[in-house]
């Protein structure tokens, strides 16, 4: 069964608190509970000791470089403080309701395994942050390198958030395509009236199901979509502006310090990556709900030999429970929202290129 990677991921993301530890658990041990606590104490105390060993790296910003990187900074401590405060605590009842609404609908055959999808992108990561601690070590030194762990965690939280969502819309996806499969099977065929009503009823049910899914994804990923989308959005400003005005020229003045601007790109390329994957399913979850509205038309319009009320009835649903995702309540995300986003980017970095210290 697909749902068997949720469990995965659930144990996979238990160890740094940003998921339940099971599906099943919906009643942690204290000692678990004590465990999150703990590391969120950690963390806090963690990302102001960073803030204050590295304070010294915002002076060589420019006043609109400076006033992103703060609001960046604010942007991740909120980020980490909705996982593992609000979801984990406040609303962990959320994803177990996911879970359960999930495996209540039938889905068509994955192409690639989901294992496989998680197995790759922890690999790249890890294999992303080694290459960034070696960077860091030679060029920093140890005592920032000490500082540097809560960047990772930081790092570490938006990547399997991203990866997380990309999974989840996608066992959406496959769900909404299966309910397509089996309306397409049944247009233009000869069925009896009872086993028609029979599929519409069914699939009336997993429309309601998949709609209360999809509000339940907003509701948990809805605010970490929104902060991944700004996360990227302000650091690529910062890096870009960068390069542009070459206020870092010094930064291929060896080969340590290059390492770590790489480094540093190679984390924006892999959040975006996720940020277009994320949008680009939605649009995909989208568009398969439209063509099961279509195929409802088309049974209206073939089965003239049919009583039309059923059919009307499901229509009507379709229409009244079509799919919306949206980002903390702010937009709502579709394929646009992309290009909304590069809209702004734009907009932005004209201004901070233009912009000039006094």
């Amino acid at each position: 069964m697909d749902l068997a990677i949720i469990e995965t991921i659930f144990a996979l993301g238990k160890f740094a608190a940003l998921t339940p530890s099971s599906t099943t658990n919906q009643k942690p041990h204290w000692l678990r509970k004590l465990y999150e606590i703990c590391l969120y104490l950690g963390y806090v105390v963690g990302f102001v000791t960073t803030i204050y060993v590295n304070h010294s790296d915002f002076f060589v910003l420019t006043s609109m470089q400076l006033v992103l990187a703060i609001l960046s900074d604010i942007n991740i401590f909120f980020f980490i403080f909705y996982i593992l405060v609000v979801m984990l605590r406040l609303r962990r009842g959320q994803w177990f309701k996911l879970v359960e609404t999930l495996s209540s609908v039938r889905s068509s055959p994955s192409r690639i395994s989901f294992k496989v999808i998680l197995a790759t992108s922890q690999v790249v990561f890890w294999c992303l942050i080694s290459f960034g601690v070696y960077a860091g070590m030679r060029t920093l030194g140890l005592s920032r390198i000490a500082a540097s762990l809560i960047q990772c965690y930081q790092y570490y939280a938006v990547f399997f958030y991203l990866v997380l969502t990309s999974i989840i819309l996608k066992l959406l996806l496959l769900r909404y395509q299966h309910l397509n499969e089996s309306l397409v099977k049944i247009t233009g065929t000869q069925h009896r009236s009872k086993q028609v009503a029979e599929i519409l009823r069914e699939a009336r049910r997993c429309i309601f199901l998949l709609k209360d899914s999809v509000e339940i994804f907003n509701d948990i990923f809805g605010w970490t979509i929104l902060c991944s989308i700004f996360t990227i959005v302000a650091t690529t400003l910062v890096y870009v502006d960068v390069i542009i005005k070459e206020t870092y020229v010094f930064i291929f003045a060896s080969r340590d310090a290059a390492m770590i601007f790489f480094y540093d790109l190679s984390f924006i390329l892999i959040v975006w990556i996720g940020v277009l994957s994320t949008i680009v399913l939605c649009d995909l979850i989208l568009k398969t709900s439209d063509e099961i509205l279509a195929q409802g038309y088309r049974l209206e319009n073939q089965m003239t030999w049919y009583e039309g009320e059923e059919i009307q009835i499901f229509i009507d649903v379709v229409l009244h429970n079509r799919p919306e995702f949206r980002a903390a309540r702010f937009f709502s995300i579709d394929r646009s929202t992309f290009f909304s986003v590069l809209n702004s980017l734009t907009t932005f970095l004209i201004v901070m290129i233009q912009f000039k210290e006094i």
